[in-house]
């Protein structure tokens, strides 16, 4: 599954839809803070207040300016009268002079004042007074109009003085005089009103700053709590899964850019998880058994850290954040989650991609998106139901050409390749029924073994060809061994589609043998979901070759290849074996193979016997069952040790399929080998 689309779009999977409260909630909370609310509606609050206060402010600055200047214009008004009565009283010009020049001095020392002067209408200086006399200011356009109109007029000016641009309220205030209209000018210092303005602005910023501190409160608790509480649960239902309880998709990528940012010493490690066949559970048992195994698919994360994050990203996709746990670490931890799911939902499992981002090689969002997402596919091809690393991948992806130049000789034949055959016992009489060919590369190979050949053929396109010769070399062997009994011959999934049966029975004849003394075996990962791989196996069978289903239980396509094709040979997976006695889902398994046996008269295989309480486990009743037709086996270690005698007296051979063999077995020498 490609997660890269959940960076770029909307996903749509599988989403069960029952509503779910609580869960795992409580651990994302710091997803989901709420005091960035509070603090915006604080702001919101004061800052509508505030603008209110600053525009009801300006209105009453304006109103204070007016006023002021309306109060001065009065004032300076009731002087002017005074001036008049000085001028109507002394007829002599000295003394009419002085007296003007003593009402001129008593407004200009009133405070503020900064020029007084009288003009005539014409612009005519008669006297002036005041701190800046002998500076001329009244415009003889403005003096005639005042004096024509008789109106008193308040303005502000700018005027430039030595120190510069400087601004003064302006009177110009008509004066009745014997010899005609006369214009009083005066010059006032804005201090005066900035005096008054500065006192408003006192009042009302302490009015303001009491209406802020009552009003958020009071707001808070007369809605502002309501929309809290609502900003809180669409909050919750946007970054939270509302079935799960899970944090959603949505906050996936920003907690992930977060746990990035912070890291120092310690690794950031990523998991992407998808539930094994979900859509299988939903098809077959429902949606609502599908919802539980979400919930329950949840619920496992409670065995992580309080400081591990877990999220929904939609469908059956999950993702783990792991901070300060290497990917080891994470695989552990996933260890944990499994053990509980399989506890709550017994054959439920998952498949998990991981990868870290550490100091001394970090990765960005997207590399590091990109390298769980490889991990999770690699465990999806390798079968599922397991964890895979990106070090563990990185690791095999690094191959030296030493290694393949090795690989290409040895699938050219230029490399020897030498058998070994390891025997297959019936566990209820003790006899050998059969040998399994297994290889073996020379002791100075820079190939580990047959394993990692055949993966790293794989890889580069030359599985096939590397089958073919391993097939010529295990015939060469049974050749010069003059071969008695059962064989079985490993066919790699990349060779079976172009399997050519009649070249193949040419080959044993040519090793005097017969396709009923070969047991072709495949795991059950072989692509038998394609026509080809399915129309070779059939083939085959009607040949005369017995087919056996290798590795049966490490995934979940056993049970599907088995209705595919008729398999005589059932080989347990020995990870499967491993948990009998412990695992009722292992007993499970090879309770369904017995069964499917039962019916063909075919074997069932367990690999790797090793403690006591496995071979009791097989050897019960309910699998060793009555049916004669039924042989149980074993193949490798048995009880510690290998199985490489026969482990008792009797070689008579039971008969397989209603065909039985030619020969009777002999004792080939046999080692423990990593099978391809």
């Amino acid at each position: 599954m490609n997660y890269q689309r959940i960076f770029t779009q909307t996903h749509r999977g599988a989403d069960n839809g029952l509503a779910r409260g609580g869960g795992h909630a409580a651990r994302d909370r710091r997803l989901r803070p709420g005091l960035p609310f509070l603090v915006r509606w604080v702001l919101a609050v004061a800052s509508a207040m505030l603008l209110a206060g600053l525009v009801e402010f300006a209105a009453a600055q304006q109103q204070i300016v007016d006023r002021g200047l309306q109060d001065s214009l009065r004032n300076y008004g009731a002087l002017a009268e005074e001036l008049e009565d000085a001028l109507a009283a002394n007829s002599d010009p000295k003394t009419q002079h002085a007296a003007v020049a003593a009402e001129l001095d008593h407004i200009g020392h009133g405070y503020g004042t900064v020029y007084v002067g009288l003009f005539a209408a014409d612009g005519r200086l008669y006297a002036e007074s005041g701190k800046e006399a002998g500076q001329t200011r009244a415009e003889p356009a403005r003096l005639s109009e005042v004096a024509s109109t008789g109106t008193a007029v308040a303005e502000k000016e700018t005027t430039r003085g030595e120190n510069g641009p400087r601004e003064a309220y302006e009177y110009f205030i008509p004066v009745s005089a014997p010899g005609g209209s006369l214009v009083l000018s005066i010059d006032q210092h804005p201090d005066i009103i900035a005096e008054m303005v500065a006192d408003l602005w006192q009042r009302k910023a302490l009015g303001l700053l009491l209406a802020v501190l009552g009003a958020i409160p009071l707001s808070y608790v007369f809605g502002g709590r309501t929309l809290h509480r609502r900003h809180l649960l669409a909050r919750r239902e946007a970054d939270e899964d509302a079935l799960t309880g899970l944090a959603g998709r949505r906050p996936f990528r920003p907690a992930l850019e977060s746990a990035l940012a912070r890291m120092t010493d310690a690794p950031v490690t990523l998991a992407l998880l998808d539930l094994d066949n979900f859509k299988r559970i939903n098809d077959r048992l429902g949606h609502t058994h599908g919802d539980r195994v979400l919930t329950g698919f949840a619920d496992s994360f409670a065995e992580l850290r309080t400081s591990d994050i877990a999220f929904r990203l939609g469908g059956d996709e999950f993702a783990a954040i792991l901070p300060g746990r290497s990917e080891h670490g994470a695989v552990q931890a996933l260890e944990r989650v499994r053990a509980a799911m399989i506890k709550a939902f017994p054959g439920v499992t998952f498949s998990a991609g991981i990868a870290s981002s550490t100091v001394t090689d970090r990765a960005a969002l997207q590399e590091l998106w990109e390298r769980a997402d490889a991990a999770l596919y690699e465990a999806k091809r390798r079968g599922r139901r397991q964890s895979v690393t990106f070090q563990s991948m990185a690791a095999g992806h690094t191959v030296s050409a030493e290694k393949i130049a090795a690989l290409t000789a040895l699938a050219a034949g230029d490399t020897p390749i030498t058998v070994a055959f390891q025997p297959i016992w019936d566990l209820r009489r003790g006899v050998v029924l059969a040998h399994e060919a297994l290889l073996r590369l020379p002791a100075d190979s820079p190939i580990s073994g047959p394993q990692e050949a055949f993966e790293l053929a794989e890889r580069l396109g030359l599985a096939a060809t590397l089958d073919s010769r391993a097939r010529a070399a295990v015939l060469e062997a049974v050749k010069a061994r003059a071969w008695v009994g059962l064989l079985f011959m490993n066919i790699h999934p990349d060779a079976l589609a172009n399997l050519d049966i009649e070249a193949l029975t040419a080959d044993l004849a040519a090793a005097c043998l017969e396709p009923e003394d070969v047991v072709l075996e495949v795991t059950e990962q072989a692509g038998l979901d394609h026509p080809e791989p399915i129309r070779s196996l059939t083939k085959a069978h009607e040949r005369g070759f017995r087919l056996a289903l290798d590795d049966m239980g490490r995934s979940n396509a056993g049970l599907r290849a088995l209705t595919l094709v008729r398999f005589d040979i059932i080989k347990i997976d020995g990870e499967v074996i491993s948990r009998l006695g412990a695992d009722p889902s292992s007993a499970a398994t090879v309770a369904a193979a017995m069964t499917f046996v039962e019916q063909t008269g075919g074997w069932v295989v367990a690999e790797g016997i090793e403690e006591q309480r496995m071979l009791t486990a097989l050897l019960q009743p309910g699998h060793a069952g009555p049916a004669r037709k039924t042989v149980l086996a074993g193949q490798g270690y048995l009880l510690g040790r290998p199985a490489l005698q026969p482990l008792g007296l009797d070689t008579h051979l039971p008969v397989l399929d209603n065909h039985p063999s030619r020969h009777e077995t002999d004792d080939l020498d046999a080692d423990r080998v990593n099978t391809p």
